[in-house]
C-alpha cells in the first residue's frame, strides 16, 4: 500500500468548506481508514507536486441519502446519560462490536429520529489535494 503526504480541502458543490489540512500536511495510508475509499481513488489518480480538483457526483462520493438509514427509536433504547438534543450526534454498538454512527434529525416525544447516513450522503462535492510525497510501504 502506498503512504502519502498531502494537502487538501474538502468541500460542498455550493463552495461550504466540510474539511481541509492546508497547513499541515496528512499523512495516512491507503486502506487505514482514515479517509474514505473515494477520496483515496483520487488521490492514487492525482500527481505529485500538482494541486488538483476533483469534482464528485454524489453517487461518486459518498453515496446516495438512504431513507432506510432513518431510523425512529424510543428513548428508552438511549443511554440515561446520554444529552438527547437535536444535530447531537450518537453511536451505537452492536453485539458482534460494530459501532454506527448517527445523527438526532427530530425528537417528537419519546420518538427519537436517527439519521444514520453519511453526513454528506446526497451531496456533491470538491476535494482539491496537492500530494507533498508518496512512497511505497514496507509491507
Amino acid at each position: 500500500m502506498a503512504k502519502y503526504k498531502i494537502l487538501y480541502k474538502l468541500t460542498h458543490a455550493n463552495g461550504e468548506l466540510v474539511d481541509a489540512s492546508l497547513d499541515i500536511p496528512f499523512e495516512f495510508e491507503v486502506g487505514d481508514g482514515q479517509l474514505d475509499p473515494c477520496l483515496e481513488s483520487c488521490i492514487e489518480e492525482a500527481q505529485v507536486d500538482k494541486l488538483q480538483t476533483f469534482l464528485l457526483s454524489a453517487s461518486e462520493a459518498f453515496g446516495q441519502a438512504d431513507d432506510s438509514a432513518i431510523q425512529v427509536m424510543n428513548r428508552a433504547e438511549f443511554p440515561e446519560e446520554l444529552d438527547i438534543k437535536l444535530n447531537n450526534g450518537v453511536e451505537f454498538k452492536t453485539p458482534t462490536g460494530d459501532s454506527y454512527a448517527g445523527c438526532i434529525d427530530k425528537i417528537e416525544g419519546n420518538d427519537i429520529t436517527v439519521n444514520f447516513n453519511h453526513p454528506l450522503a446526497g451531496c456533491n462535492v470538491s476535494f482539491q489535494v496537492e500530494i507533498l510525497e508518496k512512497s511505497e510501504s514496507s509491507q
